[in-house]
């Protein structure tokens, strides 16, 4: 019986910004769910937020559901949250179906953390 959970987060933060790590795989079940849990205590402590999913392996479509719903949360909240690195897999993903003209996504977790830096 495989049920454990396929999704490791490390929060990170540096001069006011958050840095969310992501390991592993985001999917329908727990990965989403906790992802969004943990997104919503990041933006209830900070306004910037980062996150990386460069070390993501399989993402399915309630996953893409749950960064399209983090981001919109955090800008409901006048907050920023920026993509920082992808996986070569999820890049492919946000390139086909388009979501990479909606969400703001950088080449590297130091991109993003630069373009935080300059919106502060």
């Amino acid at each position: 019986m495989e049920d454990s959970l396929q999704l490791n987060l490390e929060i990170l933060a540096e001069q006011g910004i958050a840095l969310i790590r992501c390991r592993g795989q985001l999917k329908f079940g727990k990965e989403c769910q906790v992802l969004k849990k943990c997104v919503d205590s990041v933006l209830s402590q900070f306004s910037i937020c980062v996150l990386s999913l460069t070390a993501i392996r399989q993402i399915d479509a309630r996953g893409l559901g749950t960064l399209v719903g983090c981001v919109e949360k955090a800008r409901s909240l006048g907050c920023l949250l920026l993509i920082g690195g992808t996986s070569e897999k999820v890049r492919d993903l946000l390139r086909i179906t388009k979501l990479n003209t909606v969400l703001e996504i950088y080449t590297s977790e130091f991109d993003a953390m630069q373009a935080c830096g300059q919106a502060a």
